[in-house]
């Protein structure tokens, strides 16, 4: 698939930073349940890996999440510029097929979605930067945190249109990992600011940690075999 041509950064109030990201495949659990009663619901495969090609430095992104009851299965490949997480391309599959396919650009985004079968144009005109509306942890995770921080960001999803991220950090805590205990700060985020979900974002280099939306959470660790 021919690459788009790189996007000069375009200065906004805050911008996120890949170089702040760990790189690598993560394994997060979803579960589902209250007061110590949660159970695995499914799986989230996360992958994010650098490429350096035709002078551009780009992250590609997968995140591939899976119900265990096999009612939903969707996966997401993003190509981000590096240096400022703005999304270049999006390939959604959702269930197998093909779901959403998106192009980038200065100015606006192009591609398609499926709706009852049949690939429905998108031809979006922009008027300044946005960063795509399904990569929520770890664009909040790439952003330049810090204690008291409140943060918005536009964003663009392909079937929502544009919107805005708003992130707010409201402290520290404790995570365990796979790998350990890590320091984390605690944000409540979203696209609805009557709506907002706990994240907890941590480590050096930075990682999406988690999230809690009322009964349903996502934690980092467990077993994503046959995920990629």
């Amino acid at each position: 698939m021919p690459r788009q041509a790189s996007i000069a950064p375009v200065p906004v109030a805050t911008v996120p930073d890949g170089a702040r990201l760990a790189l690598g495949d993560f394994c997060y659990t979803m579960t589902a349940g209250k007061d110590g009663k949660e159970q695995p619901i499914g799986y989230v495969f996360q992958s994010i890996r650098r490429e350096l090609a035709n002078g551009s430095d780009d992250l590609v992104v997968v995140v591939h999440q899976h119900l265990s009851s096999g009612k939903f299965d969707m996966r997401d490949s993003l190509l981000l510029h590096r240096a400022d997480l703005r999304p270049i391309r999006l390939d959604t599959i959702r269930d197998g097929a093909a779901h959403v396919h998106l192009d980038y650009f200065a100015g606006g985004v192009t591609g398609w979605k499926m709706v009852n079968g049949a690939k429905q144009p998108i031809d979006v005109k922009l008027d300044g930067p946005v960063w795509d509306g399904n990569l929520w942890g770890l664009t909040f995770a790439a952003l330049p945190l810090q204690e008291g921080g409140n943060y918005k960001l536009p964003t663009y999803q392909y079937d929502s249109g544009k919107g805005t991220f708003v992130v707010n950090v409201t402290g520290h805590t404790h995570i365990d990992t796979p790998k350990g205990t890590v320091n984390a700060w605690t944000l409540e985020a979203g696209v609805d600011p009557k709506e907002l979900i706990a994240y907890w974002v941590g480590g050096t280099p930075s990682m999406e940690l988690g999230y809690a939306a009322g009964p349903m959470s996502q934690r980092l660790g467990g077993e994503c075999d046959g995920l990629n």
